[in-house]
């Protein structure tokens, strides 16, 4: 389970976080038992990630008293929900994570696979997880 905040539902456009202690103050719903095991309905909060931070950057919260501090994710509105306008914008902090020791296994859309290190610079994450930018990544 990957704790997570969705729908806050906030309107407009809003500024890509740089700093991961601000995402918890965006708010929503605060679900500590159900990210990233619900796959199979699609939403990104539950089968996908973005690229807002650099792979395993952590994004703590801590929701009491007890000390317990969760690594979240966060999604403005759950995608597909109803009652809610599809034509509204989602957006989402949702960290790249893995249990390997200092990045990720990054598959491309080529099919072949390549580890991305933590320390990846940001604009580079960026450009790898656009779909029609227009950037030509060469390695990485």
């Amino acid at each position: 389970y990957t704790p997570y905040f969705r729908n806050a539902n906030l309107q407009g456009t809003l500024a890509i976080p740089t700093n991961p202690g601000d995402v918890p103050g965006l708010g929503g719903d605060f679900k500590t038992n159900s990210g990233h095991t619900e796959w199979v309905d699609g939403r990104v909060h539950q089968s996908g990630f973005t690229a807002t931070f650099a792979p395993n950057t952590k994004v703590n919260f801590q929701p009491d008293s007890t000390g317990e501090v969760f690594d979240v994710d966060w999604t403005n509105r759950q995608e597909g929900r109803d009652g809610l306008n599809d034509t509204n914008v989602t957006f989402a902090a949702v960290t790249s994570r893995s249990y390997h020791t200092a990045g990720v296994n990054a598959a491309r859309m080529d099919g072949s696979v390549g580890f991305v290190t933590d320390t990846i610079d940001i604009s580079i994450w960026r450009s790898l997880a656009t779909r029609n930018g227009g950037e030509i990544i060469s390695d990485f």
